[in-house]
């Protein structure tokens, strides 16, 4: 204890200054802030013993760096949302409203807000797409966590921030004792010895357990002709076909969380722990981000599968030159560019990358990035609903791809193309699309994937992307 007592005069708001901001708001953060210090986020969140069970975690990484410039960390949480039947934004925005109004959190601080998901299906709530077959997981079409303890991780500092919400009517001596709970954190970091989880065996059981396709092989190559056909007929000019994989696993999320880290690093790795589900995934695609009210959106589309024996110099090669790869990219970031204008300032919406390719351990892509100054009249959420979902997940025109999705597909996509992510409460947000992820429910594990069909799309080959793309949770040829 005596090591976290330095902290004890560094807790932001002091008592002094607690006991006056009580007059004016119901809730308040306290925080502590804490430089010169390097952390596994991961590592932290499977290890601190005192982690609530409805908890989540995300890492944010840059394209092409190695390492997370930011990890961001929910311990506890004081409420969860989760919503079914009803425009998840309107519950969202209410949160975040009444977050940011009664309760006083330090300006350098992003605590309020939520961390969570919104499903693919709650696209009927923002355009007029016709009902969408329901997820077969059972999960919310949106939850979320409103955090009561947090860690942010600066990666890039070498600094992190403790926060925990408490509420305004404390007295001194609950203060001191609400203050122990960022002292226990303190403590954990400074005397434990983290050590890389090292699940070798329990990893190659689950991979090697047997793995069940939703939709026979046949089935899905014949819906994909039909698709072909319909784009023949002029109907639409891309779409996103998608399958469904599924295995009984007793594998924990501890370990499912430490794999994907080290075998599958992307720019997004989440992990949410619902109430009796748990969303995890390693995702390269950024859908949305807003900060100080630019928005971006990051289009990935165009891929090649890889492997230990590849010359992946010469794969990104080819599929930079691929002429159909990029004619399909190219129309994806128009497709991003319209659905920004509709709620940006006129003339500013920009592509700032296009056409880069994005290394993986078994897949490359094309990814590109374009962006635009939210209009005064929109905000943050106003743009999540004008973008979502991002078009490299359901084709063009969107809705008419949309459609056909809900008719072909055999089943909802649940989480799986939606978007999870932090949405704080002063209007920024980051969300990852919800790709390469494992949906945990009792001793279930699904996954899926899918890929976009075009004029001149091989049935065959398609097939085999999606083989591709879940491979971090298999290890046989189905």
């Amino acid at each position: 204890m005596q090591r976290t007592q330095k902290y004890l005069n560094k807790i932001s708001p002091s008592l002094r200054q607690f006991k006056s901001l009580s007059k004016s708001y119901e809730s308040i953060v306290l925080s502590v802030k804490i430089d010169e210090i390097k952390l596994d986020g991961v590592n932290f969140f499977n290890e601190y013993p005192e982690r609530n069970h409805q908890s989540g975690i995300m890492t944010f990484t840059r394209p092409g760096d190695d390492l997370p410039y930011k990890t961001v960390l929910i311990i506890d949480s004081k409420d969860t949302i989760s919503t079914n039947g009803i425009n998840p934004i309107n519950t969202l925005r209410s949160i975040l409203k009444k977050e940011i109004t009664n309760t006083y959190c330090n300006q350098e601080i992003d605590h309020l807000g939520a961390f969570g998901y919104i499903s693919y299906e709650c696209y009927k709530y923002f355009e007029n797409v016709g009902d969408l077959k329901e997820d077969p997981t059972g999960c919310p079409e949106s939850f979320f966590l409103i955090p009561k303890t947090m860690i942010t991780i600066d990666h890039q500092e070498n600094t992190l921030t403790i926060s925990h919400l408490v509420s305004a009517q404390l007295d001194e001596k609950s203060y001191q004792k609400e203050s122990e709970t960022i002292f226990k954190i303190i403590g954990f970091i400074q005397n434990i010895n983290l050590k890389k989880n090292n699940a070798t065996n329990t990893i190659k059981k689950f991979l090697k357990q047997p793995t069940s396709l939703i939709t026979k092989k046949g089935t899905y190559l014949n819906k994909v002709k039909k698709i072909k056909q319909l784009i023949k007929e002029g109907e639409l000019i891309q779409c996103v076909f998608s399958q469904r994989f599924e295995k009984k696993s007793t594998l924990n999320d501890e370990l499912l969380l430490t794999y994907l880290v080290h075998e599958y690093p992307s720019e997004y790795i989440f992990q949410l722990i619902g109430t009796d589900f748990t969303v995890t995934g390693s995702s390269p695609e950024m859908f949305l981000k807003v900060k100080n009210n630019k928005a971006t959106i990051r289009p990935v589309a165009g891929t090649v599968g890889v492997n230990k024996k590849s010359n992946k110099l010469k794969l990104a090669t080819n599929l930079k030159e691929s002429i159909k790869d990029n004619a399909e990219h190219i129309m994806l970031v128009d497709l991003a560019r319209n659905d920004l204008g509709r709620v940006s300032e006129k003339g500013t919406v920009k592509v700032d990358k296009l056409l880069e390719t994005q290394n993986y351990n078994n897949v490359i892509h094309l990814a590109s990035e374009v962006s635009g100054k939210i209009a005064k009249k929109f905000d943050s959420l106003d743009t999540f609903m004008s973008t979502f979902p991002i078009g490299t997940l359901t084709g063009a025109p969107k809705i008419r791809a949309a459609k056909l999705i809900s008719a072909l597909e055999s089943e909802g996509r649940g989480p799986y193309c939606g978007a999870i992510g932090w949405f704080s409460a002063n209007g920024d947000l980051e969300t990852s699309t919800i790709i390469r992820t494992a949906i945990r429910k009792n001793d279930k594990i699904s996954f899926n994937a899918g890929g976009g069909i075009v004029y001149d799309s091989i049935p065959e080959v398609e097939y085999q992307e999606t083989l591709y793309k879940i491979k971090a949770f298999k290890d046989i040829r189905l």
